[in-house]
């Protein structure tokens, strides 16, 4: 498959001296061509700071990257003109109807008789109806379903959402899941930006999980949870006391457990195989009274959490 992001080394800097800060530090990100590609971390890991310096919003302080065979420092203004992007807030002009808004951020992209490619926009993410109603009356699933007419108005063929369903309600964010699947079945590659596992994970064809401006791991799912953790399995065990440090340590040796971390009257494990049994023996054989255990194959908000508390000795 074809990579259309590949980054090698790239890093932003802020500041000097004591006022320094690595903003995204060596990362090094590769993308495939027609997928849904999370980026994902926590609020100030450095995703915003990463897609600006792809299509030249932000210069590098080192490192280099290509977007679609282009150098995102040399030849910026053609990569923009290939991508279609929505920023986290995303603003719009209240009084002006969705179709002038559009039209007037065509005008600034300089594309020419545009009415038909609005139109065409608009009744992909199905505000045709609406096309001529003041936005301010729009609510927040339809401004955001707006937001992505605009990136799509340059027929671009890398989209890229930034934290695009913060403050969506349950049925907007279904439906914007549901208007990314057909955007990708139209041969669009998805960059989404976002610390909304929950919301977007189940899009993700792959993932890089950045965190402190490093990408800590990258790759499908299947291949995260089989590099990292060979089969992938997680147990979360509730008990009515603390444990003790002596059981704790028991349970640390058991064959297979990768990660234990230990939580107010109960913990989460992390292990490359099914170790489910040995853990209840040793719980029930040291008189650990249970109230609840579950155990399950890796999620993605597993895997997420697994790189992003640092327990990773993998970088990709």
């Amino acid at each position: 498959m074809e990579n259309v992001v590949i980054t090698h080394d790239l890093t932003k800097v802020y500041g000097r001296g004591k006022d320094r800060v690595v903003a995204v530090d060596k990362a090094n990100l590769v993308i495939k061509k027609g997928v849904v590609h999370g980026i994902v971390g926590p609020n100030g890991a450095g995703k915003t700071t990463l897609i600006s310096m792809l299509i030249g919003l932000t210069i590098p302080t080192s490192g280099s990257g290509t977007v679609l065979g282009y150098d995102i420092i040399k030849d910026s203004r053609k990569i923009r003109e290939k991508t279609g992007l929505l920023p986290e807030g995303y603003g719009f002009y209240g009084d002006l109807t969705a179709k002038d808004n559009l039209m007037y951020i065509a005008k600034l992209n300089g594309l020419k008789n545009p009415e038909d490619r609005i139109k065409e926009v608009l009744g992909i993410v199905g505000l045709t109806k609406v096309m001529g109603k003041k936005v301010k009356t729009f609510s927040r699933g339809m401004k955001q379903r707006l937001g992505i007419a605009q990136a799509l108005l340059k027929d671009p063929e890398i989209l890229i959402l930034d934290e695009p369903t913060i403050g969506l309600d349950p049925s907007a964010a279904r439906d914007f899941r549901n208007l990314i699947r057909e955007l990708v079945k139209q041969g669009k590659t998805v960059i989404i930006c976002t610390h909304l596992l929950r919301e977007l994970g189940e899009l993700f064809t792959y993932m890089s999980v950045i965190v402190s401006g490093k990408i800590v791991a990258q790759g499908s799912m299947e291949e995260l949870r089989d590099r990292i953790l060979g089969r992938g399995m997680c147990y979360y065990v509730e008990v009515k006391k603390d444990l003790s440090d002596a059981i704790v340590n028991e349970l640390k040796k058991i064959k297979g457990i990768t990660n234990l971390e230990v939580k107010l009257r109960g913990m989460k494990i992390w292990a490359s195989e099914d170790v489910g049994d040995e853990v209840l023996r040793i719980l029930l054989n040291n008189s650990v009274k249970i109230s609840k255990y579950i155990e399950r194959e890796l999620s993605l908000e597993d895997i997420y959490e697994y790189f992003s508390r640092g327990h990773s000795q993998v970088r990709a």
